[in-house]
């Protein structure tokens, strides 16, 4: 008999299991299955007599033939108890592990287990725990999941136990204890041909003394097809990225376009990608911004160019005759109706785009069918009982704000919703300062083609014309352009060549450009005092006061204002 307790005692030194028994907090007691107690810790004084237990234990308690496991409760000395009885094996000889926990003490640890396990569990990196010896404390379902380790095959085993059953090819957790600090390895589990980056940390408590190892598992397969999509979707960005500066770079390329103010780049960089869907677009702006001018580009642009582009001034029709204009008429449909019957406007636009300028100006009653026309690509025609399929994109524009028209009942909610599919806002020319030199240019090239002409402005004409706040937008600045080139007999535009109202403005900058500039000296005299008196008279008003301040007699001046055709009334 006292050969076979050295025996076990001997086997249950070599297992660790006498390792655990002393660390946990618990009453620990093992037996062997004849009732003699093997090894005890500290725990089971403090609360018991070791054969009080065994005698507790029922027969089928003490052979667990059925079961692995057993648990009950119980009072000993007035108190109660948990106690939990375990078969265990070492080599051929089997022993009871029995743990005794007071009640409360139980009931509060296992709701600290759970709280623990869940939180543990909710992580999606794989948990491995162990004390600071290295026995397994807990694993999360992560961890069991990602390695195919169930929980049971490793908690209370200790980790070199682990090694030698090939669980793992190295223990992080050895590190750990090892240089008592964060280390991180990589590592392979049981029958995976997966590597695993594995980080262990130690867990201190108040005296710095190591009381947990915490390992974390990343699987670095799918860390590394993580990576791999990232990279991808790098290069997928990185490609977007290239498109919408190549677009971003073709925006002044955009033929009848002209624009290069910060204010025109997001409206052109929109015009582009409106150009490349088939959706409804209604465009706002002031009068004489180039709306009509937008919408044909978009058309141009689309896969509809080629096809036709109808322009319609609603403003510009007739109430009566809207209806027959826009949808057409059979024959004989009302008095004075051709006889073989008219196609519409909007059937006209069949396959291409239609532009319909001041949309406000459509009756109400129309509106309703225009309404149809958008949301079921059918016509139908005045005097007619059948509709017609049609396929057309349709583009409005409206120089007013369209809320008001809503509210003022000039335009119906459903079509504004409607046609705004896609809103694009033109800023007036007051908002491109940078532009207006570019019109300008542009436009003397195109009348002095037309006219056959060569006229040419001033710098101090350009820088006047700069100045102006254009109410009539690009469409005022394109009409005085030509009308200038037209009446010019000479080859330069000067400041007493403008309307009135403009040779009244004073220029941010009449400075000369001595480099591009070809005056004679006499002509950039006159310029100068041109400009000069130009600007006292906008100030004060009073041939007097201008007198006393050229220092010239009032005769002098009306004599200079004459010659330099400037009008001082």
């Amino acid at each position: 008999m006292k050969n076979q307790n050295e025996d076990y005692l001997r086997l249950i030194k070599e297992s660790h299991i006498k390792k655990f028994i002393d660390y946990i907090d618990m009453a620990c007691i093992l037996f062997d299955l004849e009732g003699t107690v093997v090894h005890q810790n500290r725990m089971v004084a403090k609360l018991v007599n070791p054969k009080d237990v065994w005698k507790l234990l029922t027969i089928e308690q003490r052979d667990l033939s059925k079961s692995k496991e057993f648990e009950f409760d119980t009072r000993i000395n007035d108190e109660n108890y948990n106690i939990e009885i375990r078969k265990f094996y070492l080599k051929k000889f089997e022993f009871l592990y029995v743990v005794l926990q007071k009640k409360e003490y139980k009931l509060q640890q296992t709701q600290l287990n759970d709280e623990l396990q869940f939180i543990i569990d909710a992580t999606q990196e794989g948990i491995y725990i162990t004390d600071e010896k290295g026995f397994t404390l807990k694993i999360n379902d992560a961890y069991s999941k990602m390695t195919n380790i169930a929980k049971k095959e490793v908690e209370g085993k200790h980790v070199s136990e682990l090694i030698a059953m090939q669980y793992f090819d190295s223990s992080i957790t050895l590190k750990v204890i090892k240089y008592k600090q964060k280390v991180s390895i990589l590592q392979k589990i049981k029958d995976k041909e997966d590597i695993w980056l594995v980080s262990g940390k130690p867990v201190l408590n108040k005296q710095n003394k190591m009381t947990l190892i915490v390992n974390t598992v990343y699987d670095m397969t799918k860390l590394n097809h993580l990576q791999e999509s990232l990279k991808m979707q790098a290069i997928s960005i990185k490609r977007q990225d290239e498109e919408i500066e190549r677009l971003r770079s073709q925006i002044n390329e955009i033929p009848g376009l002209i624009a290069q103010s910060p204010s025109m780049r997001p409206v052109l960089y929109r015009i582009k990608r409106l150009s490349m869907v088939d959706t409804s677009v209604l465009i706002l702006g002031e009068t004489g911004t180039g709306k009509n001018v937008v919408a044909e580009k978009i058309h141009s642009l689309s896969k509809r160019n080629g096809r036709p582009f109808i322009e319609v001034n609603c403003g510009a029709i007739p109430e009566p005759l809207f209806e027959s204009e826009l949808f057409g008429y059979t024959d004989g449909s009302f008095t004075g109706a051709k006889s073989k019957g008219k196609k519409g406007l909007i059937e006209a636009a069949n396959g291409g785009t239609l532009f319909l300028d001041e949309i406000a100006e459509i009756p109400m009653n129309l509106q309703v069918k225009l309404l149809s026309v958008l949301q079921n690509k059918r016509i139908r025609k005045i005097g007619d009982i059948d509709d017609k399929k049609i396929d057309i994109r349709i583009i409005a524009a409206t120089n007013k704000d369209p809320i008001k028209l809503i509210e003022q009942k000039e335009i119906r909610e459903d079509l504004y919703y409607r046609l705004s599919v896609v809103p694009l806002n033109i800023p007036p020319l007051k908002n491109r300062k940078e532009d207006i030199h570019i019109l300008i240019k542009h436009f003397i090239e195109r009348f002095n083609n037309k006219h056959q002409k060569e006229v040419q402005f001033s710098n101090s004409v350009n820088n006047i014309l700069e100045s102006y706040h254009w109410p009539g937008n690009i469409r005022e600045l394109e009409h005085l352009v030509e009308q200038l080139i037209v009446l010019s007999d000479k080859n330069l535009v000067e400041v007493y060549d403008l309307p009135q109202n403009l040779q009244m403005i004073h220029p941010q900058n009449n400075n000369f450009d001595y480099k591009s500039t070809k005056l004679s000296l006499k002509d950039a005299i006159e310029d100068l005092e041109r400009n000069y008196i130009l600007y006292l008279w906008k100030e004060h008003k009073d041939i007097y006061k201008i007198s006393d301040i050229l220092n010239i007699h009032r005769t002098t001046l009306l004599r200079k204002a004459e010659k330099l055709n400037i009008d001082l009334k």
